[in-house]
């Protein structure tokens, strides 16, 4: 098994023009670290000094170290492999943004969008790491989704009468200051014309003139990603968010157009005032939603969906790599599968919740905290040793069975409205592998299914076929 310095490698997370981050194993330990090798492309090597690339990456690190903010994402280690190439390791997490939006290398393409709470959440918790970065005389100069890591909130217990939009949402981890700058900073080392940031992403001050961009140019990113959170666009597709999401107001689209705006001078001025707006905005947001809750509720004016597949589902696990998963499960483009009526599910008031159109009697909670996929195998172990509601047969379930409980996104009456399922387990976890060291999992709160590392922590909610 390869090894760099004293760190396990367990495979590759990412690469990019300076490099590779690996998921690694820390000596003795096992816990799991990201580790980042500096290995420039042939390209970026040709055209650059490579001690300059070096000295920028120890800076890189140097800058991640010196912040201590639950917003960003730590450094634990700094050294060199046996070949004098320098790696850092940071904290690891299984999940990010982009992979959450679905986001693909085509950016201008469509993505799934977050809860509204969700997104503001995620909004306000990057102003808030944007904001220690600044005072610090740190620009970021790359915020974009697969910059923000998503570590699950820690959960004592799964509290009862849980709202959906009422989640415990996730920490927003801020990574990646390859392209970061001190204020006032002069920069070596880097290829004449190298574009800084991505594109949609970057405000307009910083692909003309990097060197020019301040924290206003960070500002302009974050609005970005927030509007990509709400309403799975861009803004530069010209469409206002009360357009795109129904219960979004012109409070939402004038704050989008200061964010957003082309000239800095218009964007509020700072992290910090990014972060008075939001919250703002988050308050704005609830009396909205207090307002819908409070009109009477009128069952004719929620849309029908299409039903699910009647009588039985595939109950044997099975291995399905990524190749022609989609077709196999029935999942469109963004990895969604086709609707659910959710009044099928009855509560049976022992914990269990039975789908009417099914038959299948599903737990209504899952477990207590989120666990490995080998953990979430013995949790379902221990409830048929415990005859769990006087039952057995309990288990994982399979892609096509968990795939039944991801209902709509909901709108805003509907918000008011408390599910059949504790909304405290939200990444649920399949009896389906994708392959020896991956399985697939499902967002019941974002309705999609994805793929993730055996080693990453979802929950488990077991379901019987037994009547």
């Amino acid at each position: 098994m390869r090894s760099i310095g004293r760190y396990v490698i367990l495979g590759l997370l990412g690469r990019g023009g300076m490099g590779a981050v690996y998921k690694a194993a820390m000596p003795r330990t096992g816990r799991m670290a990201a580790l980042k090798l500096l290995r420039p492309s042939e390209e970026l090597a040709a055209a650059a000094d490579f001690d300059a690339l070096r000295r920028g990456f120890y800076r890189e690190a140097q800058l991640m170290a010196s912040i201590r903010h639950p917003g960003v994402a730590q450094v634990l280690d700094v050294d060199e492999d046996a070949s004098g190439c320098p790696f850092f390791v940071m904290e690891y997490y299984c999940s990010n943004l982009g992979a959450q939006l679905g986001e693909s290398y085509r950016v201008e393409e469509p993505t799934r969008r977050l809860g509204v709470e969700q997104s503001l959440s995620v909004g306000r918790q990057l102003a808030g790491a944007l904001a220690r970065l600044h005072h610090e005389g740190i620009l970021h100069r790359d915020v974009k989704p697969y910059n923000l890591m998503l570590a699950d909130r820690p959960v004592d217990f799964a509290p009862e009468g849980l709202l959906a939009g009422q989640c415990y949402g996730d920490e927003v981890k801020l990574i990646d200051f390859g392209l970061s700058r001190l204020r006032g900073e002069v920069e070596a080392g880097r290829p004449r014309g190298a574009v800084v940031g991505s594109p949609y992403y970057a405000a307009p001050e910083q692909e003309a003139d990097p060197a020019s961009a301040d924290e206003r140019a960070d500002v302009f990113s974050a609005g970005v990603t927030l509007f990509r959170c709400l309403t799975g666009r861009l803004p530069q597709e010209g469409a206002p968010a009360s357009a795109l999401r129904q219960g979004l107001d012109a409070r939402f689209d004038a704050f989008f157009a200061r964010c957003c705006h082309e000239d800095r001078a218009k964007r509020p001025a700072s992290a910090r005032a990014l972060l008075t707006e939001l919250d703002e905005l988050a308050a704005h947001w609830r009396k909205l939603q207090a307002a819908a809750c409070a009109l009477p509720h009128d069952a004719s004016e929620v849309e029908p969906v299409a039903p699910c597949v009647d009588g039985a589902l595939r109950a044997e696990p099975q291995r399905q790599g990524l190749a022609g998963a989609r077709e196999r499960f029935g999942l469109d483009e963004l990895w969604r599968p086709v609707s659910c009526q959710p009044d099928r599910f009855q509560d049976q008031g022992n914990g269990t919740v039975r789908d009417g159109r099914t038959g299948l009697l599903w737990e209504r909670g899952g477990s207590p905290y989120a666990l490995t996929h080998a953990g979430a195998l013995a949790y379902a172990e221990r409830l048929n040793a415990e005859e769990f509601a006087g039952r057995t047969g309990w288990r994982l379930p399979t892609v096509d069975e968990l795939s039944t409980l991801l209902l709509p996104e909901p709108d805003l009456r509907q918000l008011c409205l408390a599910g059949a399922f504790a909304q405290a387990q939200r990444r649920l976890w399949s009896a389906d592998r994708k392959s020896f060291m991956a399985a697939w999992y499902a967002d019941a709160e974002h309705g999609f299914v994805w793929w993730q590392d055996v080693t990453c922590e979802f929950f488990a909610r077991c379901v019987t076929s037994g009547r």
